[in-house]
């Protein structure tokens, strides 16, 4: 657990303390941070991992998860099945990226933006890359850019899948998605990310 980078994450928890003022008496106070431990510390790991790939900047990933606990801890009540902790506190994450992406005014990426593409069970399956070198080859670095590089509809789901390691029924329920919608943003995702690599490997060929 990364008590370093937090310091809030401790006996003071100073980053939701307004809100244990808020929680009744201090059994309820006792319980509700237990539960907060139990369900939702547990994943601060992989809460900023995947911040930290979809921001692109630690500074941020740590807002970003420190405001996403804060919330967790604030709504923890509408937490009904502990074992979709996981799942309900990326969507929260997942909402405040995109509402800070908003309130930034980047220009919003679409899906339109890049070409569509229609996938059937067994296209998802196949390598759209065949002559570019497998992704495990390529240096650990140059896929975090690439992948940084994703417009937020498939760095999204490349995130989730690849890194935090959902399954897609849950990288669904997180994004709201139905499976077949995230199974073509991943393959679309990896193409991109492979036309990344694959370009960024001939650059460095050509410099060479």
């Amino acid at each position: 657990m990364r008590r370093g980078i937090f310091p809030w994450i401790g006996r003071e928890y100073w980053a939701v303390g307004p809100y244990l003022n808020q929680s009744g008496d201090g059994v309820a106070q006792t319980d509700r941070i237990r539960q907060f431990e139990r369900e939702i510390l547990v994943h601060l790991d992989d809460l900023y991992r995947a911040a930290s790939r979809l921001t692109g900047n630690a500074t941020d990933a740590e807002d970003l998860v420190q405001e996403t606990c804060v919330r967790a801890f604030r709504c923890l009540n509408q937490l009904r099945f502990p074992g979709a902790a996981k799942a309900w506190v990326f969507s929260i994450l997942r909402s405040i990226f995109l509402r800070d992406i908003e309130q930034r005014r980047c220009p919003p990426v679409t899906l339109e933006d890049v070409e569509g593409l229609m996938l059937t069970r067994s296209g998802a399956l196949r390598d759209p890359s065949a002559n570019c070198p497998p992704l495990e080859y390529v240096r650990r670095q140059e896929i975090r850019d690439a992948v940084r590089q994703l417009p937020v509809p498939y760095r999204e789901a490349i995130v989730l899948a690849y890194i935090v390691g959902f399954s897609y029924r849950e990288v669904g329920q997180i994004l709201g998605l139905p499976i077949g919608t995230v199974m073509s943003r991943l393959f679309r995702g990896r193409q991109l990310l492979r036309d990344r690599l694959c370009e960024s490997g001939s650059q460095s060929q050509a410099a060479q």
